[in-house]
């Protein structure tokens, strides 16, 4: 059985991908970004957000291993700080149709798994619900200046 989740749609790339709303933080153009050495080929750098150092993800190459247009940043709160989400154009808030996690996302592997709650759609085309961003390694919150999470 099909469900509906309320989150803001993008472009990550040839893929649509949507967040849900209650994990958006706010989208803004893209900021000035250092990059960070020694770190994932799907993180850009560092730039500033609200005051402090924040990650910038590059969702297209995360998502799909290749380099895509980046339009707007989406902030996320990753329970370290915030994420900066480099996207292709957000299409807006929008109820999402998905399917169950054992559906088609279940043939996800890899940082995928860990990423990707539901496929959905949007019109004819695929649609990716991800879960919470959290797929930032240790060493680029320490370079961000960020302290380790407490263990659960």
């Amino acid at each position: 059985m099909d469900s509906a989740v309320l989150a803001l749609v993008f472009r990550a790339g040839p893929v649509f991908c949507a967040l849900a709303l209650d994990e958006v933080v706010e989208t803004m153009r893209p900021l000035a970004t250092r990059p960070l050495a020694g770190t994932p080929p799907y993180v850009l750098g560092l730039t500033i957000m609200r005051g402090a150092p924040a990650p910038v993800i590059d969702m297209t190459r995360l998502l799909t291993g290749i380099d895509g247009m980046v339009e707007r940043y989406v902030a996320v709160e990753a329970g370290r700080g915030l994420i900066a989400c480099a996207t292709g154009p957000v299409l807006g808030v929008q109820d999402v149709r998905v399917a169950p996690p054992d559906g088609p996302a279940a043939l996800f592997t890899g940082v995928s798994t860990s990423l990707i709650a539901a496929v959905g759609t949007i019109g004819a085309e695929p649609l990716l619900l991800l879960r919470s961003i959290r797929a930032v390694p240790d060493e680029v919150w320490e370079a961000a200046g960020q302290a380790p999470e407490d263990p659960p």
